[in-house]
């Protein structure tokens, strides 16, 4: 979707929602958002995510989220992985790279103005940005290229009209080394690849899949 669809897009999602939850969250279908404290969870529970809420009298009225993003390269992948992508793609980028936010929906300023993401609050609320030890979202972004391919081909955004068009070469939508043709880049399978990072990987084995005889057979449950 692009940039300018989602800036008005985001406003008309809290116009019909607020009557149905208190707080919302604002990331894309490639992105997942968990906390490194979960780590020593056996199983997940509803209750997580609401824990990382701010409590407004505690809190010094934080009525918005802001939690560090980091963004995964292909990970050594020629093709989609069989097993999902966050089991998949676990090498990323050393630092992190924009935010996504959580926003008590009665607090956002009655004009809606956003930046993508991130809402204007009204006058006595605050923002508070989370570090990466307390939550962080993974960004599948550079995933193997077949997959990639297919984004570059209808991806539209503000600062990129067109990924095809030699314009605006510079911008940070563009992917580095790529340029404005969807030819394969070589070693993409090994670019943005800096960190190791097992942390959601793993966490999602413990809670989800299922293991067999052979340790290296297992599945998510409800492919059985």
């Amino acid at each position: 979707m692009a940039k300018n669809s989602r800036r008005w897009f985001f406003p008309i999602v809290l116009f019909l929602q607020r009557s149905s939850c208190s707080w919302m969250m604002y990331i894309d279908i490639d992105e997942f958002v968990y906390s490194p404290s979960w780590s020593n969870l056996t199983q997940p529970s509803k209750s997580l995510l609401p824990s990382m809420l701010p409590n407004l009298e505690e809190d010094d009225n934080v009525a918005q989220i802001s939690i560090p993003c980091y963004e995964f390269g292909p990970s050594n992948q020629k093709e989609h992985p069989t097993k999902g992508v966050i089991q998949g793609y676990n090498c990323r980028r050393r630092t992190e790279n924009r935010h996504k936010s959580i926003v008590l929906l009665s607090a956002v300023d009655n004009s809606l103005l956003n930046v993508i993401h991130h809402f204007k609050l009204k006058t006595g609320y605050n923002v508070k940005k989370l570090n990466v030890f307390e939550m962080v979202v993974n960004h599948y972004k550079f995933q193997a290229w077949p997959e990639f391919k297919a984004k570059f081909r209808r991806r539209v955004s503000t600062y990129v009209v067109d990924w095809t068009k030699p314009s605006n070469l510079g911008s940070n939508d563009r992917t580095p080394g790529l340029g404005y043709s969807p030819v394969e880049p070589i070693g993409w399978k090994s670019k943005f690849c800096e960190v190791y990072d097992n942390g959601l990987k793993d966490l999602t084995h413990t809670w989800s899949i299922v293991e067999f005889v052979a340790p290296s057979e297992y599945q998510m449950p409800w492919l059985n």
